[in-house]
């Protein structure tokens, strides 16, 4: 992800120049005072073992998808997706719609994903054909910053960054007619970049901390916390018994976390 202001907001800043009330205004309508907070019996520090570690090519690493006994794995500036074989091999390339690929996730409609783009700010629905990711849908987020992406039964959550005067973070929840049902404000997890599905469970790597959160997505709190094997902490995925996690410029860690 992109962590430098852009010249115009730096100069907005320097001249005393206050447009952050608007992403607030439009935020808090939205959101309707939902926020994704630490929970009274918060878990610090649960416990993880490292199974196994994959080398991967160097690119920008950021969301995971498995795709049977394959790990897809999302690039930025440019950089396909790479189809990762069980043994570590690089078996292929997806190109993706944008320019930016953040996360990916399957959908409910057979041979149909989800897949996120930060520098289009968009959330697309695409098909896999000859190689590339073709959309029959897309979403706008703007002016927020789509993240990860992840589909947990009949729901897709997807978390955004909007900047301004102090980044919010958002976690937005869709039907899967791409129709928004809820926003929350994600509050104390910093920079969080993607996120998986065990079933029961959200978890949300942050970039800035190197922690993975455990998340209730229908109380929305904060259950607890693990410390990522992966530097600069990005995708991450959930296999049934264990969770997969890679970090911008790291490998790929097969992990098993503690209860």
């Amino acid at each position: 992800m992109k962590k430098f202001l852009s010249p115009f907001l730096i100069a907005a800043i320097l001249l005393g120049f206050s447009f952050s009330s608007v992403f607030t205004r439009l935020s808090d309508a939205a959101e309707d005072g939902l926020a994704v907070e630490k929970s009274g019996n918060y878990q610090a520090g649960i416990s993880v073992e490292v199974i196994e570690r994959i080398p991967l090519p160097k690119g920008y690493h950021e969301g995971l998808f498995l795709n049977g006994s394959d790990i897809w794995v999302n690039n930025g500036k440019n950089i396909n997706t790479w189809i990762i074989s069980a043994e570590g091999d690089a078996v292929g390339e997806i190109v993706p719609p944008g320019t930016f690929t953040e996360g990916l996730t399957d959908s409910s409609v057979p041979g149909k994903f989800w897949v996120t783009d930060w520098d289009t700010k968009k959330l697309y629905r695409a098909s896999i054909e000859n190689g590339r990711m073709l959309p029959d849908m897309e979403i706008s987020v703007a002016p927020a910053l789509p993240t990860g992406v992840i589909r947990a039964g009949n729901m897709l959550y997807v978390m955004t960054w909007t900047r301004g005067l102090g980044t919010k973070y958002h976690l937005l929840q869709f039907n899967e007619d791409g129709e928004i049902l809820r926003k929350a404000r994600i509050k104390g997890i910093s920079e969080p970049s993607q996120i998986t599905w065990d079933g029961r469970y959200l978890w949300i790597t942050s970039w800035f901390s190197q922690k993975v959160y455990q998340v209730d997505p229908q109380e929305l709190i904060v259950m607890g916390y693990f410390k990522s094997p992966a530097k600069a902490a990005t995708g991450i995925a959930w296999d049934g018994e264990y969770f997969w996690i890679t970090g911008t410029h790291d490998d790929l860690y097969k992990i098993k976390v503690g209860k």
